[in-house]
């Protein structure tokens, strides 16, 4: 499995990749969520064949990652809501779009909302977990950057 910078970032030297990278490093640096390279991971199987057997919402942009013995999926998807993964065996949690790695349909207006959505995903035992890694972030979303904003960004976006 190619890395999440392989897959959304590196592919193109643009503003909507900038950005893109911009949050995908703030996400894990606040998180401290690790990604997982392992795509036959059996923790994160078992989630998303959970999503996809009892839940309505889609999984795409999928990445996995981890905390310790946790497995949580990172689903960003232009479909789904959070009511759609409704699921008594799952935990899901939407993150902000300032927070959002991918937020795919780049818009550089000011105001413009992302046309994705992101979801951390884990089961309900770990609901606790995840709850701890949400509280981490330094500064609350509506302080971040807007999610589509690249002024200062360019310089070192694509430096390792």
């Amino acid at each position: 499995m190619n890395t999440y910078a392989d897959r959304y970032i590196n592919h193109a030297d643009i503003p909507e990749t900038w950005a893109r990278k911009r949050r995908w490093r703030e996400f894990l640096a606040e998180s401290h969520l690790q990604e997982v390279l392992n795509k036959e991971s059996a923790k994160h199987q078992a989630i998303c064949k959970l999503v996809k057997t009892k839940t309505e919402g889609n999984l795409d942009h999928v990445t996995f990652l981890e905390l310790g013995h946790m497995a949580v999926v990172l689903t960003e998807t232009y479909r789904s809501h959070l009511e759609d993964f409704d699921c008594v065996e799952l935990y899901v949690v939407e993150v902000s779009a300032n927070n959002a790695p991918y937020c795919g349909g780049w818009d550089e207006a000011i105001g413009a909302k992302p046309g994705t959505k992101s979801f951390l995903i884990t089961t309900r035992l770990k609901k606790r977990q995840l709850d701890e890694v949400l509280q981490r972030p330094k500064q609350p979303a509506e302080k971040l950057p807007p999610w589509n904003q690249v002024k200062g960004v360019r310089k070192w976006a694509n430096k390792a």
